[in-house]
């Protein structure tokens, strides 16, 4: 099962930056609505679309690999 490691990017790019990193914060940059990104972050099995990962990976600047996590079922 593929799980969208939103959170804890957020809690690793918070302590980079030395701030906190919030749900609006990141829909205001990314353009992404921030029900969406709640919903990704409170079920982070949930399925999504690739333009919101590169979105994702565009705004924490960093790899697919650091967003997506590969877990046997």
């Amino acid at each position: 099962m593929i799980k969208i490691n939103l959170h804890q990017m957020m809690l690793e790019y918070a302590a980079k930056k030395g701030d906190i990193v919030t749900i609006d914060e990141i829909a205001k940059s990314t353009g992404l609505g921030r029900n969406t990104l709640s919903r990704i972050k409170n079920n982070p099995y949930r399925s999504t679309n690739t333009d919101i990962i590169n979105k994702l990976c565009q705004y924490f600047k960093c790899s697919i690999e650091d967003i997506l996590i590969f877990e046997e079922d």
